[in-house]
């Protein structure tokens, strides 16, 4: 956001730190007491319950009540643009807290930021309702004194795409990527299985980091060709000695993970699930200092008719595969660390 920006007529927007310094300083403490606006702002009559609400080891910065339903309502607020790790902390707080509205107050939304919202409203009619509003602070014909107001940008049953910071201009293939990946991340995100995501390699991936020691990081990806698509484990060591010896520490075990994971997805008929044998792919990448371990079936980026399905089964193929090998990896990151001097 430019430090000041032309509007409507008579009006300039400004920066929000020129209203508010310091997030949680100011603008939560201000937040909090000007809950009616915001509530006018989606249409929830909010009550203050408290301020910087333990969620664990972790602090929700409000938590309201809806004073009409008498339910409470989790609200995180940003003074910098939407971003990935505000998503995850407001579902994770909202879900701690039993929260049936969530709440993300931000400058400034990403269209990604905005469908991801958009996508959880759809897969939680029943559950939790998320709410995203845009801060603005405005200016009036140089008046000195600062105005802050909200505008809705997405709500349940609908979303503000004008409100939103639509992409750059990006290639029809990487487009497509995006608009594959965004629901994915976003179940994802909600489901507790990941806080965060980076792009794999290139546009046609996605990594989810999991288990980082100084021997080495782990993580697990989905990716899509326009043949094959897979879930994938990957570690990633700084040699190639130790690459190598924890990618032999588990393909020893590779039967036994690979009939761990089976029994985990037995079933898929009586389930209605995918009842697919496992495609397995063990690679070891010895000048890159990684490797990976995926799981693959048959899916096209083109074709977009079995976008869904081909999610539902990422979804579905992840979490078994992180239950297979979190408990392995650990033990052998574990045992290479308290082998090796300190420092």
């Amino acid at each position: 956001m430019a430090a000041v920006e032309a509007n409507e007529a008579g009006i300039e927007r400004v920066h929000v730190r020129a209203k508010w310094k310091h997030e949680a300083h100011d603008f939560t403490l201000w937040l909090a007491r000007h809950l009616d606006l915001l509530g006018e702002a989606i249409g929830i009559p909010l009550e203050l319950k408290r301020r910087e609400a333990p969620v664990g080891p972790l602090f929700l910065d409000i938590l309201a009540r809806d004073t009409d339903s008498d339910v409470l309502v989790a609200i995180e607020n940003q003074l910098e643009p939407a971003n990935l790790q505000h998503l995850g902390q407001l579902v994770a707080y909202a879900t701690g807290l039993d929260a049936r509205a969530a709440v993300w107050v931000a400058p400034e939304f990403s269209y990604h930021h905005g469908t991801a919202l958009h996508r959880l409203n759809e897969w939680t009619r029943d559950g939790i309702r998320f709410y995203a509003v845009k801060i603005e602070v405005v200016r009036r014909n140089s008046d000195p004194n600062l105005e802050a107001r909200f505008r809705r940008v997405v709500w349940p049953g609908g979303w503000d795409e004008d409100a939103l910071v639509q992409p750059e201009e990006e290639s029809p293939s990487k487009r497509r990527y995006s608009e594959f990946f965004q629901p994915l991340i976003a179940r994802l995100v909600t489901d507790g299985f990941t806080d965060r995501t980076v792009q794999h390699f290139d546009h046609t991936g996605r990594r989810f980091p999991s288990a980082s020691t100084e021997a080495a990081s782990c993580s697990y990806a989905a990716s899509l060709g326009t043949e094959r698509c897979w879930v994938t484990f990957h570690v990633r060591a700084n040699d190639i000695e130790r690459t190598n010896r924890i990618f032999d520490e588990l393909h020893a075990s590779r039967e036994e993970i690979e009939a761990e994971f089976a029994a985990r997805i037995s079933g898929r008929d009586e389930a209605g699930g995918d009842p697919r044998v496992p495609d397995w792919s063990w690679g070891r990448y010895d000048p890159f200092y990684f490797f990976s371990i995926s799981v693959a079936r048959d899916g096209s980026i083109l074709d977009s008719e079995r976008h869904d399905e081909i999610r539902a089964w990422m979804l579905d193929q992840l979490p078994h595969l992180k239950a297979v090998f979190d408990p392995r990896i650990a033990v052998i990151l574990n045992r290479i660390t308290s082998e090796e001097p300190p420092t």
